[in-house]
């Protein structure tokens, strides 16, 4: 008979589904425990984008739920950046009675939804040992506030897959935790860059914790409008692949409702082919962007030194869909002087993975992130 810590370790734990409703697709993760560690039981993803993405997503992924390729009903659930506001909010020691109601009208005047606007925050103020002080301080508290339209159009596509929503979280959180993981052993703050297709966020983690949260400007929807205008003059099988990926992401509000965006894959792929030796042109290109990304870092550096003891980082992870746009990553680090690599989670945790899923680790930290929650 084997002894009882044997068999607990020969038994195979699956965490809940993860599904991520992104800009450009929608990805599903669950992971699994074995006696060799964690490693990745399923992973899909089905391009879409738009407001009918949900849908579409569902009809597509519900064969791969019923076909017992996953386990269990349970779903962590989030949506893309897009969909949400994210806010710095702070509150003055005498205004904290007033804290709710500050927090609920900024939510309601940050995201314009006929069904109304749901939220939630979390605070982001320097672990202070003295009472006194803290309590004199100013709270700043990260405020992410989503439409409710947005939740029903999420948990109705869970109906169509029969998966029971057991947490929702704005995308923000799960990338933060999939960041949180690979700092345990780093005590230098460092910087995380998620250059989503339309919503894009830098962070700070120190000493194993977000300390700062803030949207950016620069998109991977912009780096590609500027890195096809650059290489628009280098001959290319399909020339208009990224134009028309570009005007289709770029319709009105009316046409994604009604019928949804599906993205052209091949957009990355051409410009990542035309961009082969043109380096220098594709650096130039992105100068100016990178330079405008630069001054929005700064100022956010300049607040957290301030908040933090004059606290530097030491370098940069990038993740999301522009991080791995030609060059990107080199213009950055030239702008910002600072070490920029792509994230690469399953790598750095020890996470046994498709070979697919490795070569965009990138584009997986929001659906890892949420996979982790419930075995972290």
């Amino acid at each position: 008979m084997c002894p009882p810590d044997l068999v607990v370790k020969l038994i195979t734990r699956h965490s809940p589904l993860a599904i991520h409703f992104g800009s450009l697709d929608t990805r599903l993760l669950q992971l699994k425990q074995g006696p060799t560690g964690w490693s990745v039981s399923a992973a899909e993803v089905v391009p879409g984008s738009g407001r009918t993405r949900h849908t579409s997503a569902a009809e597509k992924l519900a064969p791969f739920v019923q076909s017992r390729q996953t386990r269990g009903k349970d779903c962590l659930l989030s949506t893309s950046g897009e969909e949400l506001s994210v806010s710095l909010v702070p509150v003055d020691p005498q205004n904290r009675t007033r804290m709710q109601q500050t927090l609920k009208e900024t939510a309601s005047r940050s995201i314009s939804d006929a069904e109304g606007v749901a939220y939630r925050y979390l605070s982001l103020n320097e672990n202070l040992e003295d009472d006194v002080a803290l309590a004199n301080a100013r709270e700043e508290l990260l405020l992410i506030a989503v439409g409710q339209s947005e939740l029903r159009r999420c948990n109705t596509a869970l109906e169509t897959m029969h998966l029971r929503p057991v947490s929702f979280e704005a995308a923000a959180f799960p990338l933060a935790r999939t960041m949180q993981s690979l700092s345990t052993e780093q005590e230098d703050p460092w910087g995380f860059l998620h250059l989503g297709m339309r919503h894009s966020l830098f962070g700070i983690m120190h000493a194993g914790e977000v300390r700062f949260l803030k949207t950016m400007q620069l998109t991977g929807e912009r780096l590609m409008a500027t890195l096809e205008k650059a290489l628009s003059r280098f001959d290319d099988a399909d020339p208009d692949a990224v134009s028309r990926m570009l005007t289709g992401l770029q319709g009105d509000e009316e046409e994604e409702m009604d019928g949804g965006i599906v993205v052209d894959a091949a957009a990355v792929a051409s410009v990542q082919q035309k961009a082969i030796g043109h380096g220098t042109e594709v650096l130039h290109a992105l100068r100016l962007e990178a330079e405008a990304l630069a001054q929005e870092v700064r100022a956010c550096l300049r607040h957290f030194a301030n908040r933090h003891r004059g606290a530097r980082l030491q370098d940069l992870k990038l993740a999301g869909f522009g991080a791995a746009l030609p060059e990107v990553g080199t213009a950055l680090e030239n702008a910002l002087a600072l070490p920029a690599s792509l994230a690469q989670p399953f790598t750095e945790l020890g996470i046994s993975a498709p070979e697919e899923v490795l070569a965009d680790q990138h584009q997986w930290c929001i659906p890892l992130g949420l996979a982790m929650r419930s075995v972290s």
